[in-house]
């Protein structure tokens, strides 16, 4: 079970413990900026043990405290009660405009009249979301405090480099009104009778007062909706996958859009943003629509080295705070990643084909035209292959910039590590698909069938090419990447399999293909993991070697799906739901370990939870298993689920 959680409702989320203990880098943070450092409650100075919570929400938590457990089983003569006198419960909720509210009960369960006083710590830094994380910015802020008999008022404020003023405000008011207020502490003392209940109620306010910006601007949210199934965890999953996509939503003057996951990614991100819209687009086009126009407001424009800018790309992800508003970090936004740009060509096209709406591409023709002429140019930048490379630079935290983005993620079969420049294979399959659906928008919306022609052959070349420079003979396998002096990366890793989502495989090479990741060395019982048992450099509990990410599996599963592979896509299907059904308040989360379903699915520590494309992952499968597709759509897909597993889901999915 998870210790930390993180309590989000879209830019404003509580990172703490299941318990109420404040973590290292916990707090109240809104738009990464921490307006609290978080809340501790004592009670006589005496120690109390967390018994149980709840989850009752992506943005409500309940958790009850003893002060001592029960000596039913002791033996002694001493006639001690075995009983607890006291329990605490602290029930905590976030909001999206910023709030913070949390019930503090204490009730005496003894059998005499008791005095305890509660006194409750906490505190306010400003500090920036990156320096939380270890960026040491220098920055020495003066706060300052005003005291009330009932509220504390923390303000905070500084000038960007262009001269616009900012301000950080954390009120913290407590009902009833404390018996000591200072700084950093309130105290309170309550006479209770026996079976009586005495009440604390906080609530914090943040405020961000800058230069009023259109893009602050409100919409309304869609309904997530819930699918049914006939097996209750699996109901469960999809409730919680609802839930955790709903509070994952923000508002934005461009409509609703995906924060990528909490607790350190409350922001919108380009390939994570992206891949959940398409996860969800047959049930809430309303989020495609929303992150389509949102990334395409800030596609650059020019070159810039300092946050990897180039004319028509998509950003990574784009940041918030004091460290990005000042210039500290070039994250207003950064644009280091390699695929961004190809999956909002491709979920363009795919939101058009769903809805019908071919306004879309006029909207968007200006930005479809530069994301096109980017991909163009990167297959370019190579003379000997059309691929699609990406580089890393001195000053960049990210070395590699697709999707398996960690230190030492892109690897051979001995365990070297395979560094920039690289052409992952997934990128060339995005690069495929994107090229794809750019001959379709131009062709039958655009009407420039002479620009369609051209990319149609620039398609049929990277799949030639890519079909020959990446089989690995030998392995009988394609390779991870290819470096740019034109080494093959000989691992067995799951981006292969993301290459049956985008069409490139070529059909002869399916039947081998699929084996492969349904061998023992991928497949774990619970998912395809993200590198093989048989590559030196496995490791179970990684990031990208050897884990189990949901949302890559869900890839594979629409791949699965294209290719005609039915009875695979309900066998990773029902793995994936079946570990999340393993997993806290049936949440299926960003990653899990690579162990096989020997035992239970092991969550990895520090995953994101919730997480967007985690959250989009049941959605996902179900399209999948469904045989669900775009009117007119040229892929073939029948339907799953032979076995009826979730046979409700997959009607429901298919009348959508």
């Amino acid at each position: 079970m998870p210790t930390n959680i993180s309590l989000i409702d879209g830019y404003t989320l509580l990172h703490t413990t299941r318990s109420g203990v404040r973590p290292t880098h916990g707090g109240l943070y809104r738009r990464d900026t921490r307006f609290l450092t978080g809340i501790d409650v004592t009670i006589d100075n005496n120690s109390f043990s967390a018994i149980g919570d709840d989850l009752l929400a992506p943005n409500h938590h309940l958790v009850r405290l003893a002060d001592g457990f029960s000596t039913v089983n002791e033996i002694s003569d001493s006639g001690e009660d075995k009983r607890t006198s006291v329990i605490l419960e602290r029930d905590r909720r976030v909001a999206r405009d910023g709030r913070f509210s949390e019930v503090i009960s204490i009730t005496n369960h003894s059998s005499n009249p008791v005095s305890k006083y509660i006194s409750l710590e906490f505190d306010a830094d400003f500090a920036d979301l990156f320096e939380v994380r270890g960026v040491n910015a220098g920055i020495d802020r003066d706060i300052e405090t005003t005291l009330k008999s009932d509220c504390i008022t923390y303000a905070y404020d500084y000038e960007t480099p262009s001269g616009t003023p900012v301000q950080y405000e954390t009120t913290i008011s407590f009902d009833p009104v404390p018996d000591e207020l200072a700084r950093g502490r309130v105290d309170f003392q309550f006479d209770l009778l026996e079976q009586e209940t005495g009440t604390v109620r906080v609530n914090v306010k943040t405020s961000i007062d800058t230069t009023p910006s259109s893009r602050l601007a409100t919409t309304s949210l869609p309904d997530i909706p819930i699918i049914e199934t006939e097996t209750k965890t699996y109901s469960e999953t999809f409730e919680q996958a609802a839930a955790d996509l709903e509070a994952l939503t923000a508002h934005s003057s461009h409509g609703p859009v995906l924060l990528a996951g909490a607790p350190w990614f409350a922001t919108v991100f380009g390939r994570d943003s992206l891949l959940t819209a398409f996860q969800v687009l047959p049930v809430v086009p309303e989020l495609a629509v929303g992150t389509l126009s949102y990334l395409a407001d800030y596609q650059a424009t020019s070159y810039d080295p300092a946050p990897r800018a180039e004319p028509g790309k998509i950003f990574h992800e784009i940041r918030h705070g004091e460290l990005a508003r000042r210039g500290e970090i070039k994250y207003d936004p950064f644009y280091g990643t390699i695929d961004a740009t190809v999956l909002w060509i491709i979920l363009l096209d795919e939101t058009v084909r769903w809805t019908g709406d071919e306004t879309l591409v006029e909207q968007f023709a200006s930005n479809l035209d530069a994301a096109l002429e980017w991909v163009t140019n990167a297959m370019d930048a190579v003379a000997d292959d059309p691929f699609v490379y990406y580089d890393t630079t001195d000053d960049s935290r990210l070395v590699h910039t697709a999707w398996k983005d960690s230190d030492m993620s892109v690897q051979y079969a001995d365990g070297t590590e395979a560094t920039p420049p690289l052409a992952s294979a997934e990128v060339q399959g995005y690069t495929y698909d994107a090229l794809t659906r750019g001959v379709h928008l131009l062709s039958t919306v655009l009407d420039e069938p002479n620009r369609a022609d051209a990319l149609k052959s620039r398609a049929n070349q990277i799949y030639k090419q890519f079909n020959r420079k990446f089989w690995l003979p030998g392995r009988s396998y394609y390779a991870a990447a290819l470096t740019g002096d034109g080494q093959r990366v000989d691992a067995y890793t799951s981006n292969v399999g993301q290459c049956l989502w985008s069409g490139i495989i070529d059909p002869g090479r399916t039947d081998t293909i699929v084996d492969q990741l349904f061998s023992d060395k991928l497949y774990s019982g619970w998912g395809i993991r993200s590198m093989s048992t048989a590559d030196d450099g496995y490791s179970p509990v990684s990031y990208h070697i050897g884990s189990v990410w949901p949302h890559d599996n869900s890839l594979i599963a629409l791949g699965l799906a294209r290719y005609g592979y039915d009875d695979r896509v309900e066998q990773l299907s029902k793995s994936i739901l079946d570990a999340a059904s393993n997993h806290t308040d049936n949440r299926i989360p960003e990653v899990f370990c690579g162990f096989s379903d020997q035992t239970k699915p092991i969550g990895y520590p520090e995953s994101c939870e919730p997480q967007a494309w985690g959250a989009g992952t049941p959605y996902a499968l179900v399209r999948a298993l469904s045989g669900v597709k775009p009117p007119g759509s040229d892929v073939s897909q029948n339907p799953s689920d032979e076995s009826g597993f979730i046979s409700a889901a997959v009607e429901w999915f298919a009348a959508q």
